[in-house]
């Protein structure tokens, strides 16, 4: 049990890095709709949905980087699969293990 006390500082960068990915792709609807209401060219459409898309590029690639505490490799990506689970691909380790008594 002492070693998911010590991969608590990692597994909270790798959830805060999920939510971040997850909140960027849930800004999407709401954020279209308000441009839409404020503005509905296409111009402005297409600008905004560009610049969602290099934002989700962007959250997406800093999330799949993080590395499981417990085995090194990257919690999120195995191979070219990019699968953002609750476990780790290759050793399994639960993204709450720190918090489970």
């Amino acid at each position: 049990m002492d070693d998911h006390v010590e991969y608590g500082k990692a597994l909270r960068l790798i959830r805060r890095r999920r939510k971040y990915l997850f909140s960027v792709i849930l800004l999407y609807i709401p954020a279209m709709w308000l441009i839409h209401s404020v503005s509905p060219a296409l111009r402005t459409m297409l600008t905004a949905f560009v610049i969602w898309v290099v934002l989700l590029m962007a959250t997406c690639l800093v999330a799949a980087v993080c590395k499981c505490p417990r085995c090194g490799n990257y919690f999120h990506v195995h191979g070219m699969t990019m699968l953002f689970l609750r476990k780790c691909l290759h050793c399994q380790l639960h993204i709450n293990a720190d918090r489970k008594p």
